[in-house]
């Protein structure tokens, strides 16, 4: 049952049929899953948060903010973004557990991902054919969305794929929808000329040439891969030309080359900059909302940036509360930085903290990391 819940949330999150910031189709799946997880694992539910409370204290704490500010400025965003918070960290809450007790598995989810990039690939031969002159959005209300969306789902089907646990399986089918994930994940990305999202993905391959090259490295491997790498650079130099002038006719290649010359490529225009213009929100926070305070920054909108957002919003003290986040319950950050850091590099230049896709990365993240049969991807000591 859970298993097909997650499905269906992961293959309609893509379909944005109102507009951002408001409660798309796919949520309406998550309600669904809380509810049965308070039905039916109250108890295993209460003791996960007592486990990982250092959520709970976060969420308290953006609460508090939030309210305080609502209270000076009579501004209903504040409450309606300690919602996106109160969801979300419940969403991470009920997939580490429905995981951890094998309600939902590897595989089924591994899966989702596959048919969610097939039916978007899909559309986007339907809708533009192999097209990438302009940016694209399909059922987003905007690219950058696609981009974050193919980034996130990426990320978290890495994570998956590298710590299969299912031993059963077809080696040589689990290969080509391997190779078919990540190659419907690039369409998207370059699609959606997103410049974070093309970055994040090559932080993506270099993660798996680290896993999938250096720690489970074979000589027979090693030939193979080396034999397929001459072929495609023999086969890219013979049709250079053409590749050449398709890469320049691309969106994303205009936007690369303009990169640093675009109104949003610094960090005024990203919001950095009111941290320093208005410091003294800095070790409290501002709250999350009413960014018409902010007319002095160079973006007048909210601050793009996940991070910096934070620490703008709630400060210090909620920074590093968010920073905790990132802890597993052996004290293994740097595992779990390993295997969320695409989405926290997209991050740089985008605030997806209300995704709940980050928020699921960030579930398997702390997960995986405290397996004792995980890939070996971070040496330890203990």
């Amino acid at each position: 049952m859970f298993n097909f819940l997650y499905f269906a949330f992961i293959l309609l999150f893509p379909f944005y049929f109102f507009s951002s910031g408001q409660p798309q189709i796919s949520h309406m799946v998550l309600i669904a899953i809380f509810g049965l997880v308070f039905l039916l694992f109250l108890q295993k539910f209460l003791n996960l948060v007592v486990r990982y409370k250092i959520f709970m204290i976060f969420l308290i704490y953006i609460i508090y903010v939030n309210t305080s500010w609502l209270m000076v400025t009579y501004n209903t965003s504040f409450i309606i973004n300690s919602l996106f918070y109160i969801f979300n960290i419940l969403l991470v809450y009920s997939t580490y557990l429905l995981y951890e007790e094998g309600f939902i598995s590897n595989k089924s989810l591994r899966n989702a991902v596959f048919f969610t990039l097939l039916l978007q690939f899909t559309l986007l031969m339907a809708m533009s054919g192999f097209n990438l002159n302009s940016r694209n959005i399909l059922y987003f209300n905007n690219p950058n969305q696609l981009g974050y969306f193919a980034i996130a789902i990426l990320n978290f089907y890495f994570i998956l794929s590298v710590n299969k646990v299912e031993h059963h399986e077809n080696n040589k089918l689990t290969f080509l929808m391997d190779m078919g994930v990540y190659f419907m994940a690039l369409v998207l990305v370059l699609s959606s000329s997103s410049k974070s999202s093309i970055i994040s993905y090559l932080l993506i391959l270099i993660l798996l040439l680290y896993v999938v090259l250096i720690q489970r490295a074979t000589y027979s491997k090693t030939f193979i891969g080396f034999i397929v790498g001459i072929l495609f650079v023999a086969v890219s130099m013979y049709h250079l030309d053409t590749i050449v002038k398709l890469i320049e006719n691309m969106a994303m290649f205009n936007r690369l080359e303009n990169m640093g010359n675009q109104s949003d490529d610094s960090l005024s225009g990203r919001g950095y900059d009111r941290i320093f213009k208005y410091a003294q929100y800095v070790f409290l926070g501002a709250g999350e909302g009413m960014n018409s305070r902010f007319a002095a920054s160079g973006h007048h909108g909210e601050l793009h940036s996940t991070a910096a957002n934070i620490l703008f919003s709630y400060g210090a003290v909620g920074f590093t509360l968010f920073l905790a986040l990132f802890i597993n319950v052996k004290f293994q950050i740097m595992r779990v930085l390993f295997y969320i850091s695409p989405i926290m590099l997209y991050g740089l230049a985008h605030n997806g903290i209300r995704s709940p896709l980050f928020w699921m990365v960030l579930a398997l993240s702390l997960l995986y990391s405290t397996k004792e049969n995980n890939v070996s991807i971070v040496k330890t000591t203990d």
